[in-house]
């Protein structure tokens, strides 16, 4: 991949990680937010709230550390190969969590999930994808009557599965990542040389 490739290519993964980021950052800042306006913020921190619905702590937490990681590498304390790695780990963290909050978490850590419907069942992945992600983004351009979280997930996933995408492509061809053992970037530095 040549240098202007690249470069689109890191503008285009700063984008979309950032929106995830804020994403994260506006969900969880905004329910603390509801806690500490409801003086409940130290019995939420302190108590079995946060294990029951750890989400809003997390999804802070989460955010501030990408958006720290975006300002490392932009003030060149963090290396380009080490920023995509930790993005896309960070990236899968999301996918995984998410299936797992939906599936053997039952929508909560260490049996303080919330009451699930009786219709709400957790068969298997493809009833997961189908019911958590196709389903609601159908409703999205249906027009569907459906609550903003459950919107704002689907857009979320979309937007972390196209991050990974992005920075696994500048992981492995990014010229900007040295690393010797890279067998991607020794071709393109083995062309310039002929």
């Amino acid at each position: 991949m040549d240098e202007a490739a690249a470069r689109k290519l890191r503008f285009v993964a700063l984008q979309v990680v950032g929106a995830v980021a804020v994403i994260h950052l506006v969900a969880g800042a905004a329910e603390l937010a509801r806690f500490a306006n409801a003086g409940l913020l130290v019995t939420y921190l302190t108590g079995d709230q946060l294990l029951s619905q750890p989400e809003p702590l997390l999804f802070t937490v989460s955010a501030l550390a990408i958006l720290a990681g975006v300002l490392a590498v932009g003030l060149g304390y963090l290396d380009y190969r080490k920023a995509y790695a930790l993005g896309i780990a960070m990236m899968a963290v999301y996918l995984l969590s998410w299936l797992a909050w939906h599936s053997f978490l039952d929508h909560g850590l260490f049996g303080g999930g919330e009451q699930a419907a009786e219709d709400h069942s957790h068969a298997g992945l493809v009833e997961i994808l189908a019911t958590h992600y196709v389903e609601p983004m159908v409703g999205i351009f249906t027009g569907a009557d459906q609550p903003g979280q459950v919107t704002l997930a689907v857009i979320s996933k979309t937007l972390e599965t196209v991050a990974a995408a992005v920075l696994l492509a500048l992981y492995l061809l990014d010229p900007r990542v040295e690393d010797p053992e890279n067998p991607v970037v020794a071709m393109g530095g083995e062309t310039e040389e002929n």
